[in-house]
């Protein structure tokens, strides 16, 4: 799976570069919060961050295609009473999208854009407090799987080169290795972004 991973951010990359001899090509950074779930674990929503950059080819006049390399902080948390659960992963993410860009009027656009993803786990623990006693686990023991693979869907507006965004992604491949258990990763993010 690490392989596989590597192999297609190279690919992106490789991609990137060749766009960049045609001219049309343009780089930006990206930041934002993530309100992140693990579905059928019966735990609530937690907010997290993912910040990267990005490298956008067009297409034609209004299609575009994107790849980036995005940290993002995903996971989950449960609290009652004395007892507090916090599942904080992190993974480096590789977004793939194409979109559909319309002109408003000059510097003033909306976008919208969708495609899969990839992510691999790099760092997070699962913590747990019970009655103020603390107890961390790294969060990718046996069990977990590192690698994350699903689909996102974006809208957004941009105005002076200032990207204004909302998306949702949702994993395609299973969090925890349980059977009958349909645990995926589920993110909702606002992001802001600077194309140079």
């Amino acid at each position: 799976m690490k392989k596989l991973f590597l192999t297609l951010a190279v690919a992106c990359l490789g991609l990137t570069a060749s766009a960049q001899e045609k001219g049309d090509i343009r780089f930006g950074v990206v930041a934002g919060m993530n309100v992140s779930n693990i579905t059928d674990m019966e735990m609530d929503s937690r907010i997290g961050f993912h910040v990267g950059a990005k490298a956008e080819y067009n297409l034609s006049e209004n299609l575009y295609g994107n790849a980036g390399v995005i940290f993002s902080q995903k996971g989950n948390k449960y609290s009652e009473g004395d007892v507090e659960i916090t599942n904080n992963p992190g993974y480096i993410e590789v977004p793939i999208n194409f979109g559909y860009r319309y002109k408003i009027s000059d510097g003033v656009s909306v976008f919208g854009e969708t495609g899969p993803y990839l992510a691999y786990g790099i760092c997070g623990k699962s913590k747990l407090e019970v009655d103020g006693e603390e107890a961390k686990v790294d969060f990718f023991e046996d069990g977990v799987n590192k690698f994350d693979f699903g689909w996102g869907v974006k809208v957004g507006v941009e105005a002076a080169k200032f990207q204004i965004s909302v998306g949702y992604e949702y994993g395609i491949t299973k969090v925890y290795d349980v059977d009958g258990a349909s645990n995926h990763n589920s993110n909702l993010m606002v992001s802001v972004g600077y194309m140079f």
